[in-house]
């Protein structure tokens, strides 16, 4: 099974083997011990996945079992149907099958086409963000990665050494209390509980130190928050040394070592949520600001072309719409029809073309105003 990353998206973007097969499947039956109904579905799917590929593609019956056989595979695996998640999509080309479990509700699909289908991905890339969990306390550093519905621990990263043999931290302080002088940003003293002397501050900013350089290794190149869960003290010392550009500026309080990762990935889930949220609210009001100026583009017939020549930057889509229709490329126009052998969903196009070309992509289903479909932001 594949995760849903960023990487893996521009995989499939990037994908020229034709056709590509995009199967979206609701399993939320397996939740309730109907395995019989999901398998009925994902045949029922698969059969007509088939007749496309026969009747559009020009596919043998023999072309046809063997292009989807990883997939009829699955079927006959009992571990497979009975896992317990709401939403199951494949992928399928000539030299790709991969897989995906969804902890959201899926709307059941099957797309044969020139490009895979992503736009639901795209919404569950913002939905499943990824962030990396730092938890500190006094006996030890634990670091992981996380997701809405994943956490995993990186052991390797970890510093062997803990706080207690560096300096006597009392630590897990709830009502720390600032003083800076006037004379220089070092001279800040915190005072209250989980003291440390001024003399032992040196070790302290040391340890962390360390910490920090060990996980550099595994954030490098990463653009997601890093989220600290530690007491106040902690958290004010490790920001003056810290060097990832993507440290949350809210830390969840408190003392993590004798907490379960599961409690630990619920806590600071929640903040997460919190940022996602506000993610969307700035990104739909940078798009309503810029809406009818030079920068930006409403009408597909002008976004797609600008999409394949770099010029768009980024690009809002309502994921509940769909458009069908052709991109002519040698006369740079779009035809919108319904049907047809050559036609494939615009706005997935669209967004595409606009990964392929270093833009940003953001699929929201519910929070997008009224009358806005497709929004294009220009670099020029």
């Amino acid at each position: 099974m594949t995760i849903v990353n960023k990487d893996f998206v521009m995989e499939l973007a990037n994908e020229a083997d034709e056709p590509c097969v995009s199967i979206y499947l609701s399993t939320e039956a397996a939740r309730e011990g109907n395995f019989h109904k999901v398998e009925i579905k994902l045949k029922n799917h698969l059969s007509k996945t088939a007749k496309k590929l026969e009747n559009e593609w020009g596919f043998k019956s023999s072309e046809v079992d063997e292009f989807l056989q990883p997939a009829y595979e699955l079927i006959n695996d009992i571990n497979f149907l009975h896992h317990h998640e709401i939403g199951l999509v494949l992928f399928i080309s000539k030299n790709k099958f991969e897989y995906l479990r969804f902890n959201h509700s899926v709307n059941d699909q099957v797309s044969v086409s020139k490009h895979f289908y992503i736009i639901p991905l795209l919404n569950q890339l913002m939905l499943n963000s990824q962030y990396y969990i730092l938890a500190l306390s006094k006996h030890s550093n634990k670091f992981y990665k996380a997701n809405s519905d994943n956490i995993t621990r990186l052991k390797k990263y970890e510093v062997e050494e803990s706080l207690d043999d560096y300096v006597d931290y009392e630590g897990e302080n709830t009502n720390i209390q600032h003083h800076s002088h006037k004379v220089s940003a070092s001279n800040t003293v915190y005072h209250g509980r989980g003291i440390v002397m001024e003399e032992e501050k040196e070790d302290l900013l040391k340890y962390l130190r360390r910490i920090d350089k060990s996980i550099k290794n595994e954030l490098k190149n990463k653009e997601v928050p890093l989220l600290l869960y530690c007491d106040e003290g902690l958290f004010h010392h490790y920001k003056k040394v810290n060097s990832y550009n993507n440290l949350f500026d809210k830390f969840i309080n408190g003392n993590p070592e004798n907490l379960k990762m599961s409690e630990i990935h619920e806590k600071t889930w929640e903040s997460l949520k919190e940022y996602i949220q506000n993610q969307k609210e700035e990104i739909i009001e940078e798009f309503m600001e810029l809406k009818g100026t030079s920068k930006t583009s409403l009408d597909i017939k002008l976004i797609i072309p600008d999409a394949l020549y770099s010029k768009v930057y980024s690009l809002l889509i309502d994921g509940s719409k769909k458009l069908q229709g052709y991109f002519d490329i040698q006369n740079k126009e779009v035809h919108l029809l319904k049907n047809g052998n050559e036609t494939y969903g615009l706005f997935n196009y669209a967004a595409i073309l606009t990964l392929r070309n270093g833009g940003d992509v953001y699929v929201f289903d519910e929070e997008v105003p009224d009358g806005v479909n497709i929004e294009a932001i220009n670099r020029y």
